[in-house]
């Protein structure tokens, strides 16, 4: 017993040798620190924000802060998730939820469930999503101990999961409106107005919460974000009932805050929603156009992120490797004493870790098999949107092209850099050539006589420059 408390006291004075010079850095205001992420996030400035972020956790280490760290950690999921990088995302929310605890720290928990939520709805995993926003929920009704706000934001996440999901579309209007009982917002208002647009409900509806949306705004402080989507659902209104030059002025003003912004996601959507109104307004160049910046517009945010976010969290995350083994070395010195108590204890430590190594390899094998699942999956969702595209070609519908396009974006892209002049009629032929359309189906379905189709092949194979004797479906298929 003698020898414990020899042993402890050693541990102790070690500790204190070691961490009492650096006691007066210990006071850091890591809440004040995650304050001023925020702020870069809302600018749009993600890789300062991240670069702040990994500052925090790393100051945090040195002063063995786990919590700041998990909730560093957590932030940092937060940003990828926003910039569409969730694989990522979920690896960093794994780091965080293996070191916070239900009974620790309740928010930051809850926290970490919505952001597993967020990351799967994302990815259209979407009984996952409501898993996961449904443990954030009970957590919350079990403790009631964080703040109402957060409760606002689980309704909203879980009306997102179930808006992408079919037969429960009423559940994401009950969802919706159960956040707004919350705290009321013109961001809430817009987003309910939007639901109404997107399920082709009621118009009256729509308008009525636009308009609740505007006057909420009235004499507040918005951010540019909330203030883009209020614009974005003004323009869906207008698009809904045929002003289409209305809706362009307000998709316009909305593009320019989220291009401002750097709010990739939007600027793409609302791409997409110019290009459809141009088409409706028969004016084919902007449709073009729009349609072409909405083509290109993935490959440009990929290099975006893979020259600066891509480089920071990889360069992060290899610091943290290397800090790791650094801390494993200094641990096995402090066990490799002289007296046998310590020779037992450091034999029980090494067990232990290659214990834990053995049963992180596990999971990460877990991890792959859960993987090819969920590619698998992809592969049968990528399988349904194939019908869709076949569906919507036969019924003539003016969604068919941007629907192929989201399906299969490299064929376009790739008929734009032969030829960029191709019209958005062009490209439809393209399309339904690529899906193996005959001249008598593609005559059929767009309502014309099967001598004007061979016409518009003629030209087609004109413009696109192909020698004589070219098989143009052969062509098309291999691009």
């Amino acid at each position: 017993m003698r020898n414990i408390y020899i042993n402890i006291f050693f541990l102790i004075a070690f500790s204190n040798s070691i961490f009492g010079q650096e006691h007066e850095e210990k006071h850091i205001d890591y809440s004040q620190q995650r304050k001023k992420v925020r702020v870069l996030v809302n600018q749009g400035e993600m890789e300062q924000a991240l670069m702040l972020s990994i500052d925090i956790i790393e100051k945090a280490k040195k002063h063995n802060e786990d919590d700041a760290v998990a909730l560093g950690y957590i932030q940092i999921s937060g940003i990828l998730c926003t910039i569409g990088k969730h694989l990522e995302s979920l690896q960093y929310l794994d780091l965080a939820d293996q070191i916070i605890s239900e009974e620790k720290l309740v928010t930051a928990k809850i926290k970490i469930y919505e952001n597993y939520g967020r990351n799967y709805s994302a990815l259209k995993l979407n009984d996952k999503s409501i898993k996961f926003l449904n443990k954030g929920l009970r957590l919350y009704e079990t403790k009631k101990t964080t703040s109402s706000e957060l409760l606002a934001t689980l309704y909203i996440n879980k009306a997102s999961a179930f808006l992408n999901t079919k037969h429960k579309i009423d559940s994401s209007l009950f969802y919706l409106h159960k956040s707004l009982k919350i705290k009321e917002s013109s961001f809430k208002y817009a987003v309910i107005s939007n639901y109404y647009l997107k399920t082709n409900r009621n118009i009256d509806s729509a308008r009525y919460y636009l308009n609740k949306s505007k006057m909420f705004m009235q004499g507040k402080k918005v951010s540019a974000y909330h203030k883009s989507i209020l614009l974005q659902a003004q323009g869906n209104f207008y698009k809904s009932i045929k002003e289409y030059q209305k809706a362009i002025d307000y998709y316009e003003e909305c593009l320019n805050i989220s291009i401002r912004m750097k709010k990739y996601i939007e600027v793409k959507l609302v791409y997409k929603l110019l290009s459809e109104t141009y088409e409706l307004l028969n004016q084919e160049s902007r449709a073009h156009e729009y349609l072409l910046k909405y083509t290109t517009f993935n490959d440009s945010v990929n290099i975006i992120y893979k020259k600066n976010v891509d480089v920071v969290i990889s360069g992060f995350l290899k610091s943290q490797e290397q800090n790791h083994k650094e801390k494993e070395k200094q641990f096995s010195y402090l066990l490799g004493g002289g007296i046998l108590l310590f020779i037992t204890i450091t034999g029980f430590v090494i067990y232990y870790y290659r214990k834990k190594r053995l049963g992180l390899i596990k999971d990460k094998e877990n991890v792959i098999k859960q993987k090819n699942l969920e590619r698998d999956k992809l592969k049968q969702k990528l399988n349904v949107a194939f019908d869709e595209v076949i569906s919507l070609a036969k019924e003539n519908d003016a969604s068919f092209l941007i629907r192929f396009q989201e399906v299969y974006p490299k064929v376009c892209a790739k008929l734009l850099e032969v030829n960029p002049k191709l019209v958005n009629t062009e490209l439809s032929l393209c399309a339904m050539i690529w899906l193996n359309f005959s001249s008598k189906n593609i005559a059929q379905y767009t309502h014309v006589q099967p001598k004007t189709v061979q016409t518009k092949k003629y030209r087609l194979r004109k413009k696109l420059d192909l020698p004589e004797g070219t098989n143009l479906y052969v062509w098309i298929k291999n691009l």
